[in-house]
Formats: C-alpha cells, structure tokens, sequence
C-alpha cells in the first residue's frame, strides 16, 4: 500500500512538473509569436523624394500604393495608385505588377503608414520598395497627379 501511494504521490509531482514546463513553454511561444507580429520601427526604411517618385510616375516605371483607408483613397489619390491598406498589404500583394519599383505612400508628412508598409513588404522579401517622402498631401501640393474616385 505504501508503494502504490509513493508512486501516486510520484506520479502526481512528475505530472505537475511536466505541466508546469509545457505551460512555461506555451508562454514562452506566445511571447515569440507576439514579437514577430509587433510593427516593425518606422525609422528603418527606404524614402524616395517626390521629383524622384515623379519621373518613375511618368515613366511607368513604378506602382504607387496608397496604404490609407479604402474611404481616404476615394476622396483623393495619385492617379493610377492601387488602394492596399496598410492591413491587407501582405495578402493582397499579388496585384502589385512584378518588376516595378514599389512606391508606398499615406497622408502623414512622417510616412508612418507608408514606411511600415514598406518595412512589412521587405520583411517578406520585396526589395524595390519605398516610401513616399511626404506622402500624398505633398504631391497634392505640387500639382502632381491627382484623382478623387474608386479608380
């Protein structure tokens, strides 16, 4: 009797301590997880200037993405721009034309949607891509173009 509640009493301890570690564990991973997904620092990425962004605009040779929301894009947007906010960039990259510098831009002078935007594109793998040095307020301002809409 007292080797059945040695091993009982040994049993509930190895039990509890494997517990312990597994939830230690599972912790651990959630911490991990969490810092993967936290936005990455605003101050690490590529800019382009608007004369730059502008010759790439006529030349074709860009795509501008505008990483505002769906209803700031119809208000205003450069013309021809893809409207991708900021969220769904990653799953919706695939209509993004290969081949083409990357051009992210948002409202605020700091391109801090832009520039995460573009963080989050070169994390997974995108090299020709930047963000537009003060976004669509400064194009706006230069008289570049511009349209208001859905397209």
């Amino acid at each position: 009797m007292k080797r059945l509640v040695v091993v009982a009493v040994s049993l509930v301890l190895i039990t509890g301590a494997a517990g312990a570690q597994y939830k230690k564990k599972t912790n651990e991973q959630k911490v991990n997880v969490g810092k993967l997904q936290k936005a990455p620092a605003t101050t690490d990425f590529r800019r382009i200037g608007r004369e730059d962004a502008a010759r790439l605009y006529k030349s074709g040779d860009a795509v501008f993405i505008d990483v505002r929301s769906y209803q700031a894009f119809t208000t205003g947007h450069i013309k021809g721009a893809l409207s991708i906010p900021g969220s769904q960039l990653i799953s919706r990259f695939n209509e993004v034309t290969p081949g083409k510098m990357i051009i992210t831009y948002c409202a605020c002078e700091h391109e801090e949607s832009s520039g995460k935007a573009a963080l989050n594109l070169g994390a997974h793998g995108v090299k020709n891509v930047v963000a537009l040095k003060g976004g669509y307020l400064e194009w706006r301002a230069a008289g570049l173009p511009v349209i208001a809409g859905p397209k």
